[in-house]
């Protein structure tokens, strides 16, 4: 599910009456990137666009959705900041890759792997592990983002905010989406209902599992609907994508 680009600075108003629900931070607390040394934030000419979690110093994986059909050099990675208007330690991207079975329509597969021109070091950032196992209903990730805070807010935080989720049997996710959108094997939800969940501008950010691994990409929701019962976050399956990851990993990372 795509939205529109927005531009996020401090006490900027933005117009976000036209995005469609894809995951955000609701019912989490500030946080600084030191807790989160994998997370980055990807702009588009510009304009912040979505999150995403470096994986090695020179690949940052994130949601396919997120790219829209752009071009390398329409995006620019930047890490260790925890503020959207923090415009130090900007990487080029030298090469976009998406899954051959990625589909635009259901968002099945919905996962990019963005190869950067200079790698990110430490201390400026550190690459997270791979999960090798699906999270199971009832494990709480932990997922972090510049995503509204509130479903009816028209300013995105200028702060990095984190929330704390629980993954949802993949038949209960099912039923409630049923007639919206089809939840697919790459796919499963995740939320606490009525009070924490991702949502706009958190697409393409990284969902943590209690072993400080990434399980999960935000990908989407229904619009203008965040941390409702009948609408829990959407995630991409890092475990189900792994050997699509893996392969193009030891290819271009």
């Amino acid at each position: 599910m795509e939205w529109n680009t927005v531009q996020a600075l401090d006490n900027q108003d933005i117009d976000t009456s036209d995005l469609k629900r894809n995951p955000r931070v609701v019912g989490g607390h500030r946080s600084e990137v030191t807790n989160h040394p994998y997370m980055v934030n990807i702009r588009r000419k510009g304009n912040f666009e979505c999150g995403g979690s470096l994986i090695t110093p020179y690949c940052v994986l994130t949601a396919a959705h997120c790219l829209k059909q752009g071009d390398p050099s329409d995006f620019v990675v930047r890490g260790g900041v925890s503020y959207l208007n923090d415009m130090r330690n900007p990487r080029l991207v030298r090469r976009i890759l998406l899954p051959s079975t990625y589909n635009r329509s259901s968002l099945d597969d919905d996962v990019a792997l963005l190869q950067l021109q200079q790698p990110l070091l430490s201390p400026i950032a550190k690459p997270i592990r791979l999960a090798l196992r699906s999270p199971r209903p009832g494990t709480i990730l932990r997922v972090s983002g510049w995503g509204l805070t509130d479903e009816r807010s028209k300013v995105l935080p200028n702060q990095l905010h984190t929330v704390q989720v629980r993954v949802m049997a993949h038949s209960q996710c099912r039923d409630l989406y049923y007639g919206y959108r089809n939840i697919t094997a790459s796919m499963y939800c995740a939320s606490v209902p009525g009070y924490k969940d991702a949502c706009a501008a958190d697409s393409g950010g990284p969902a943590v599992n209690p072993s400080g691994q990434l399980a999960g990409i935000v990908s989407w929701g229904k619009a203008n609907q965040c941390a409702r019962e009948q609408s829990p976050g959407v995630y991409t399956d890092i475990v189900y994508m792994y050997d699509w990851i893996r392969d193009n990993m030891q290819i271009y990372c």
